[in-house]
């Protein structure tokens, strides 16, 4: 849960109130590749050509401005020190629109950030306890990295636990197959509203809901957390290659295989279920 979403929960803010607050946050708080295209040392052309490799590979985003536009390290620095002057928090958003006192902010997020701290305590003793747990923990967290880099919006883990791996109304799963020294399937469970906004940030260009494009490029998505958890489990001595990813709306797409470890997540608004079937 983000701070917004806590405050809003617990009826400390209206729905509008949040939404408009965010939009304001956009606004303000500009990406480094925003601003280097304000400064005129990155074209649009260059730009997009940036946030492509960004959301398909695990490159620093400052390393590809250095790469594509004319950057140097003193010029990064100077980026990252605007960036962070000019970084508003939504406590402060919040503030600044008159919605919230500075006390009451630094009263909820005290509670908040406690919450936080015995969630993550929890999820630690969750990856413990599962099967398989360094697996687990590494898909999933692979997931959560990259769902942020596909989506460019705030993606968090919520909670973990066991389940039959049942696809909820609404959604469709993305999945894949890994094989080789052990066997597993890693899915993605999302409504259509994150998978255009992933497809459209993979591909770059504007896709319809649930059409054939949209699908292709979540199922690439897909195949890139694959490699990278294949990658990933080698240094551990895993030795695994991913086989093609593919979509499906059914429920028991993996045969024999009837449980799962769930991980929710957040997506901005929507929450999202990746699941590891091991």
């Amino acid at each position: 849960m983000f701070f917004g979403q806590y405050l809003l929960s617990r009826g400390v803010i209206s729905r509008e109130v949040l939404i408009d607050t965010i939009e304001r946050q956009r606004e303000t708080n500009l990406s480094l590749v925003e601003l280097a295209v304000r400064e005129g040392w990155i074209d649009p052309p260059c730009a997009e050509a940036i946030l492509t490799r960004y959301r398909t590979t695990d490159t620093d985003l400052e390393e590809l401005c250095i790469e594509y536009g004319q950057i140097d390290r003193e010029k990064l620095e100077e980026l990252l020190r605007t960036q962070k002057s000019n970084w508003v928090k939504i406590g402060a958003a919040l503030i600044d629109g008159g919605h919230l006192t500075r006390d009451q902010v630094e009263e909820h997020l005290a509670a908040f950030e406690k919450m936080q701290e015995e969630a993550n305590q929890q999820l630690e003793a969750d990856f413990r306890a599962c099967k398989d747990p360094e697996t687990v923990k590494t898909v999933i967290e692979l997931a959560v990295f990259h769902l942020q880099r596909f989506t460019n919006g705030p993606v968090k883990l919520q909670a973990l636990g066991e389940d039959g791996g049942t696809l909820f109304g609404g959604r469709r799963r993305y999945a894949q197959k890994l094989v080789g020294d052990r066997e597993l399937y890693c899915a993605i469970d999302l409504p259509s509203e994150v998978a255009t906004v992933m497809a459209q940030g993979f591909i770059g260009v504007p896709v319809e809901d649930d059409s054939e494009v949209a699908i292709d490029a979540v199922c690439e998505c897909v195949n890139i957390i694959g490699g990278h958890a294949c990658t990933e489990l080698e240094n551990s001595g895993f030795r695994l290659r991913p086989e093609p990813p593919f979509s499906t709306d059914e429920d028991d797409f993996a045969g024999k295989i009837v449980s799962a470890v769930c991980a929710r997540v957040m997506a901005g608004e929507f929450e999202v279920d990746v699941r590891v079937f091991v």
